[in-house]
């Protein structure tokens, strides 16, 4: 899997490409604390280059909850999949976890004037 961090003004935007293996999972939880500690509170995860997540990816994405949460931001993810979907939605983790169709979206949900996820 492939990760790239790009940091914006509002926010911090990740991409990932490939599959979220449990063996990648720790490097993909490094780049997220990594990027927070740096300063970022908001972070937008790109996912339309993600065929796969395993249990240790949610994990990872749930750590980036907590994250933002304690840093008084948003995670916002885009560009999932039917298969991540599935996963996300079987998981329950839609429910905790702003989803959106595109990155003009997932940058509109970390305005103020947009209300829940």
């Amino acid at each position: 899997m492939d990760i790239a961090v790009s940091v914006e003004k509002e926010y911090a935007l990740i991409r990932l490409t490939g599959r979220l293996e449990a063996t990648q999972a720790a490097g993909l939880t490094e780049s997220i604390q990594n990027t927070l500690r740096e300063g970022s509170k908001n972070l937008i995860l790109d996912c339309s280059g993600l065929s796969y997540v395993a249990s240790m990816g949610l994990r990872c994405f749930l750590l980036a909850q907590k994250g933002t949460q304690n840093a008084k931001g948003k995670l916002v993810f885009f560009g999932l999949n039917d298969n991540v979907r599935s996963v996300f939605t079987l998981t329950g983790f839609d429910k905790i976890a702003a989803l959106r169709t595109n990155l003009e979206e997932a940058k509109a949900c970390l305005s103020p004037a947009v209300s829940g996820s």
